[in-house]
């Protein structure tokens, strides 16, 4: 059975839904996905003028690179930061 440690995604820190996360809970994960992704999706569609390769880079971005590197995340940090600079990987 896996144990959830998210809550709300409005009451939780970034920090603590990527230490959820990284303890295998995938639904933190979704969240820091959910709460992110919309921002980063307008910016590089703003960027792209392309609906399509914007998707494609969130897509990348938080699906792929970020969740791979996770365990390098330092709390410290923003998770939105992370998660692009990991897209360029």
């Amino acid at each position: 059975m896996e144990t959830s440690y998210a809550g709300s995604i409005d009451k939780d820190s970034d920090g603590v839904l990527v230490a959820a996360a990284k303890c295998g809970d995938t639904r933190a994960f979704e969240k820091l996905v959910i709460r992110h992704e919309r921002r980063v999706f307008v910016v590089v569609q703003r960027i792209t003028n392309n609906r399509e390769d914007a998707e494609d880079v969130v897509q990348e971005s938080f699906h792929h690179k970020a969740f791979l590197h996770l365990d390098g995340f330092k709390e410290k940090s923003r998770f939105l930061y992370f998660a692009d600079a990991h897209r360029h990987e």
